[in-house]
């Protein structure tokens, strides 16, 4: 049986895999740390995750060969690090990649000085560059190590640049305007979607286009939306067997795509269809949602109620044989690998995803998977009142980051929206007010991590949207439906405070802050805080609700049932209709509310 490394007493399932290396691999932490300073070796650090194809292609092509890990052992410390369990980790050093070689990606190979300051980095290699390169910067290293250390600094002095301060913008329709036109300029109009190959998803820029047809009424921009919808769930990136979409395609066409997927984007992507078919009503997208909804609560749920994280491409030199397989022939083979562990902020994204599923098509088997999701949350990776990030058999680790909190409440708001029960949004309340003391400065922007992360070379703040979107922008739309729910005055200038952090930002390419400007969108927009009043269990209650459940109204907040200061007029559901906290008329007649709820603030593009 072979050797294996300090990987195996890890509960990550990338870790794990490489636990059989001959690499003397480390976790990341002190023990590594220390190991390089005492020796004043220089630090590899290899970055991916364990349904990344190329990951697995370079742990084949080089991490499982002796001369490839003699190198390392004998010249290096060598760290191994899942993404997914440290995106604080992942995020600093892959802004070093990018400001290196203009491009980022997994696996990332990162080369650090024992204080752990980059200096040369890339993503993949193959063997006989790998080789080559570990011999010359080991030869560096001894010959001119202060030179090294003087990159090193370079790219810390760039990593730590000064960040705006609040009041430095303003988030004015402008901005909306300015993101439509980049948008109309990215846009492919044969197949949809955004850029050449490969093709993202692209969710939420998808859902700002939605949101700037429902204000504007242009046509052209809910054409794209639709038109990039359309794309995706007809071309390969779409699973039209088992549910559910993979990363992303190769092709301009959507056609050959990266096999693995991934959570997050099947929660965005849902979220997206779902507001697609409120304003459409077209079949298909709430088909693409029913089946994606399927494929996770089949394959992607754990037996206690969390959702895990990603399922594999397929074996190196296999990638997507699995999924080109029809029905028949799937049901005969393994499926690709699954990693089982939970994530804290990506749940809080699928919680959010099911229950607007639940609201938009009626399914109560998504309403019970999201609770039963927030409560595997609450009972395993909320500890002393704070979350944690990650858990796996039976372990929860690793301090929240921004993303946890502020995902974690989207989905919890999302949940009270749904069922009405207080003890979510108490949840939210408490969360916020965490996130609040340990992740918000001066600047009104929010910091990805917690000040006691103390391994970390720099604190800074996300801002732009990746392939999920920036925390601070779910923050900023948290705290807006917070002070809509709860009319307390507080959420509503933190909100602010943070949206003039944001501004600054926003200015230089809106389009790249989507999820900011959906915030931004709900705050320019005449926003609503709607009351149906009526006994808990009267069914004329629930049809009222659901009425305004088909509706796409993203800026809203609502409360069901019988609430305190607002009586039933007549003894039948009422709807009380509010904005700023002043309530319109209430009234028992569906049309007039209705006619009230679509009241907006309109603007030209």
């Amino acid at each position: 049986m072979p050797r294996e490394n300090r990987l195996a007493k890890e509960k990550s399932p990338y870790l794990l895999q490489h636990k059989g290396n001959p690499v003397d691999w480390y976790p990341w932490g002190e023990e590594a740390f220390k190991a390089a300073r005492e020796q004043n070796k220089p630090i590899f650090l290899s970055i991916g995750y364990s349904t990344c194809y190329w990951c697995h292609m370079m742990e084949k092509d080089s991490f499982e060969l002796p001369e490839v890990a003699d190198a390392l052992n004998r010249d290096f410390i060598s760290i191994k690090v899942d993404r997914e369990e440290h995106p604080d980790v992942d995020r600093i050093y892959m802004e070093a990649v990018i400001g290196m070689t203009g491009h980022g990606g997994w696996p990332m190979s990162v080369f650090l000085t024992p204080d752990l300051k980059p200096f040369f980095g890339a993503t993949f290699f193959w063997r006989a560059q790998f080789v080559d390169l570990l011999s010359r910067i080991s030869q560096a290293w001894k010959t001119e190590p202060e030179k090294v250390r003087g990159a090193g600094d370079q790219i810390f002095a760039h990593l730590s640049r000064k960040e705006p301060v609040a009041g430095q913008g303003t988030i004015q329709t402008e901005l909306l305007r300015e993101a439509f036109r980049e948008l109309q300029q990215g846009f492919d109009p044969t197949h949809g979607g955004f850029g050449p190959a490969p093709k993202f998803p692209h969710s939420m820029g998808i859902s700002l286009l939605l949101r700037i047809h429902r204000r504007t009424g242009n046509k052209e921009a809910l054409e794209m939306a639709t038109k990039s919808l359309d794309g995706m769930a007809e071309g390969g990136i779409y699973d039209r067997i088992g549910g559910g979409f993979h990363r992303y395609a190769t092709r301009e066409d959507w056609n050959e795509p990266h096999y693995e997927k991934m959570l997050y984007d099947n929660a965005l992507l849902a979220v997206t269809y779902l507001e697609a078919f409120q304003i459409t009503q077209k079949g298909r997208y709430a088909e693409v949602v029913r089946q994606t909804f399927d494929y996770i609560l089949r394959e992607m749920t754990d037996p206690d109620g969390g959702f895990w994280s990603a399922q594999d491409a397929g074996e190196v030199g296999k990638e997507g044989d699995y999924y080109r397989l029809n029905e028949e022939e799937r049901a005969k083979h393994e499926p690709p690998h699954k990693d089982d562990k939970v994530l804290t902020s990506w749940n809080g994204l699928m919680i959010a995803a099911l229950a607007k599923g639940y609201r938009v098509l009626g399914d109560e088997r998504y309403l019970a998977a999201a609770q039963r999701a927030a409560n595997f949350i609450r009972k395993n990776l909320y500890k002393n009142d704070k979350l944690l990030r990650r858990y796996r058999d039976g372990d929860a680790r690793y301090h929240g980051t921004l993303d946890d909190y502020a995902f974690l409440i989207h989905g919890l708001l999302a949940l009270y929206e749904s069922d009405f029960d207080r003890a979510w949004l108490n949840w939210a309340i408490e969360l916020q007010k965490q996130q609040d003391n340990d992740f918000r400065d001066e600047s009104g922007g929010c910091f990805f991590t917690a000040p006691d992360e103390k391994q970390l070379i720099v604190r800074g703040k996300e801002t732009n949207d990746g392939a999920t979107p920036s925390g601070n922008s779910i923050a900023a739309l948290n705290l807006l439906r917070l002070h809509g729910l709860t009319y307390e005055r507080k959420y509503l200038e933190r909100a602010d405070r943070l949206f003039g952090f944001l501004a600054g930002f926003l200015a230089k390419y809106p389009a790249g802050y989507a999820q900011a400007l959906i915030a931004a969108d709900y705050r320019l927009d005449r926003s609503k805080e709607v009351v149906v009043v009526g006994k808990v269990n009267d069914p004329k209650l629930k049809e009222a609700v659901g009425k305004i459940y088909q509706m796409f109204l993203p800026s809203k907040v609502l409360i069901s049932g019988e609430v305190s200061g607002k009586p039933m007029i007549n003894n039948q559901t009422t709807f009380y209709i509010c904005e700023n906290q002043t309530c319109k008329l209430p009234t028992t007649d569906w049309e007039k509310a209705k006619e009230l709820l679509e009241v907006m603030e309109k603007y030209d593009l």
